[in-house]
C-alpha cells in the first residue's frame, strides 16, 4: 500500500532519465543527486545498534501451519509474524529464478507502474513495466528508484501468486465483499502487489492506508524492516510528524523512547506478516523482488483500523492514496458479523472488542455523511444481511451481540483510539 509518510508533503517534479540511452552508456545529467537525509537514515540502520532485538516484537515460527484462523481470532493478530518456510502456509509464488524481466513479460510491458525515488520519496511519472525492466538491467543505474504500489491483480501475473490461505480466510474482501461488485471490478484491489527494488532503497516509516494488515514473502534479495508497536503515544508522535513541514530533518525513531523500534531482516523465502497500524520503515540493502498484498482481517482488528482511518482524516490524506471502499467494507464486514452471530458463531475477546467500536463507526455513518456511492453500499449492506437500512442492520447486530449503544455518540475525529497497552 502506499505509505502515509509519501502523502502528507508535495512530490517533486524532476527531468525523467532514459535508461534506454544508459544502457548505450549516455551520461545522465538530469539524474538528482541522492537526498542527504534518506542518505543518514540508511547509514543508521546499517550500522547503528540501538535497535531492539527482532525477537523482541516479533513472533518466528518455522512453518505455516500454525497460522489458522482460529490463532488469529485468538490473539488478534497484534505481533508481526515471520514463517521461516513457506510449506503449510498455502501461499503460491514463482520459483526463485523469476525475476523482473519474467514480471515485465507475463503482466504486459505495456503497463504503467509508479516508480518512486529512493532519494526523497517523490514520483518518476509516466513509466512502464518496459521502462523500468530496462531500468532495472541497466548496468549503470545512477540513482535508486523502488515499485512499491504495482497491483497485479488484473494481469497475467494474478495466475502465479496466491496469498497464505490464513489472509485469504480472514479477509473482508475475500469473505464479506458482494461477488457481483467484484465481477464488475468495483472492490478494493490491494490484495496482491508486486514490489521491485534496488540496492539502497528506503520507505520511511508509515502505516499501510485504512490499517490494513499486510503479508510480505521475499522471493529474491533481501529487506531490513524497522518495527514499532502501535501504541497510543507513538501513533500521536507519529501524526505530528507527518503533519510537521520538517518532516524530512527527523528520523522518526528519534521521536520514540529507547528500545520502541526493534530491527528485522527478512531472506529470501520467509514470509512477514505485519499487522494492522505497526509503524514500519523498509530498507533494501540489494536488489529485491517481494510479493506482498493489504488486507482487512476482520473483527479482532477493526478497532485498530478505524483508529488509522481517523488519523488519516485528521492529516487530511488524499482520497487517492486511502485505502479504496474503507466505509463500504466497514458495512460489508458488519453484515458478514450478523451471518456469523446468527450461525451461533462465538466471537473472541479481540473480536468483541472491534465489533464494539465498528458499529460505534457504522451508527455515526449511517446517520449521514457518506458519498453516493459509500450510500449505495451501506443500503445493499442491509439489503443483504435482510435489513431493510443500514441503521437497521446496526441494530439487529447489536441485538445479536448483545451489545448496548453508546450513551453519547463518538465524534468524528475523536472516534476511536488504540488503548496504550494493546500490545499486551
Amino acid at each position: 500500500g502506499f505509505p502515509l509518510c509519501t502523502m502528507a508533503r508535495p512530490q517533486r517534479k524532476r527531468a525523467r532519465v532514459d535508461y534506454a540511452e544508459l544502457e548505450c552508456g549516455a551520461d545522465p545529467d538530469q539524474v538528482a543527486p541522492r537526498g542527504p537525509a534518506t542518505s543518514r537514515w540508511v547509514a543508521r540502520i546499517r550500522e547503528e545498534e540501538a535497535f531492539a532485538e527482532a525477537s523482541s516484537v516479533v513472533q518466528f515460527v518455522e512453518r505455516g501451519d500454525s497460522l489458522t484462523e482460529g490463532w488469529a481470532r485468538r490473539t488478534g493478530l497484534c505481533r508481526p509474524t515471520v514463517v521461516k518456510q513457506a510449506a503449510g502456509l498455502g501461499l503460491t509464488v514463482p520459483k526463485a529464478s523469476f525475476d523482473i524481466p519474467d514480471v515485465a513479460r507475463v503482466a504486459g510491458e505495456k503497463l504503467p507502474v509508479q516508480v518512486m525515488r529512493a532519494s526523497d520519496q517523490s514520483e518518476v511519472t509516466g513509466w512502464s513495466l518496459g521502462d523500468w525492466r530496462t531500468y532495472w538491467c541497466s548496468p549503470k543505474r545512477r540513482e535508486a528508484l523502488n515499485v512499491i504500489s504495482f497491483e497485479f491483480s488484473k494481469t497475467k501475473l494474478a495466475d502465479r501468486v496466491k496469498s497464505p490461505a490464513i489472509v485469504r480466510s480472514l479477509d473482508w474482501i475475500d469473505n464479506a465483499w458482494p461477488f457481483e461488485l467484484k465481477a464488475s471490478g468495483e472492490y478494493p484491489q490491494t490484495q496482491y502487489y508486486c514490489l521491485m527494488s534496488t540496492a539502497g532503497c528506503y520507505t520511511d516509516f508509515h502505516v499501510d492506508f485504512g490499517g490494513t494488515a499486510v503479508w510480505y514473502h521475499v522471493l529474491r534479495g533481501q529487506k531490513v524492516f524497522l518495527l514499532a508497536a502501535p501504541t497510543e503515544d507513538r501513533l500521536e508522535r507519529y501524526e505530528r510528524w507527518i503533519c510537521d513541514a520538517a518532516q524530512d530533518e527527523t528520523f522518526f525513531p528519534d521521536l520514540l523512547e529507547d528500545g520502541a523500534v526493534a530491527k528485522l531482516v527478512l531472506e529470501p523465502g520467509q514470509t512477514l506478516m505485519i499487522p494492522t497500524a505497526w509503524l514500519h520503515a523498509v530498507y533494501t540493502p540489494v536488489d529485491s523482488l517481494v510479493f506482498g498484498g493489504n488486507f482487512l482481517p476482520g473483527l479482532c482488528t477493526a478497532r485498530h483500523q478505524l483508529a488509522v482511518h481517523s488519523l488519516e482524516e485528521r492529516a487530511r490524506v488524499q482520497q487517492q492514496f486511502r485505502f479504496p471502499f474503507f466505509t463500504s467494507a466497514m458495512f460489508f464486514g458488519l453484515a458478514h458479523t450478523l451471518k456469523r452471530l446468527r450461525r451461533d458463531e462465538t466471537l473472541s475477546s479481540s473480536e468483541k472488542d472491534g465489533l464494539a467500536a465498528l458499529l460505534d463507526a457504522c451508527d455515526l455513518w449511517a446517520r449521514g455523511g457518506l458519498s453516493e456511492r459509500a450510500r449505495a453500499h451501506m443500503k445493499l449492506a442491509a439489503h443483504l444481511a435482510g435489513c431493510d437500512d443500514a441503521r437497521a442492520l446496526v441494530d439487529a447486530v447489536r441485538a445479536a451481540a448483545d451489545l448496548s449503544p453508546p450513551r453519547r455518540p463518538a465524534a468524528a475525529k475523536t472516534l476511536v483510539k488504540i488503548p496504550t497497552a494493546w500490545l499486551d
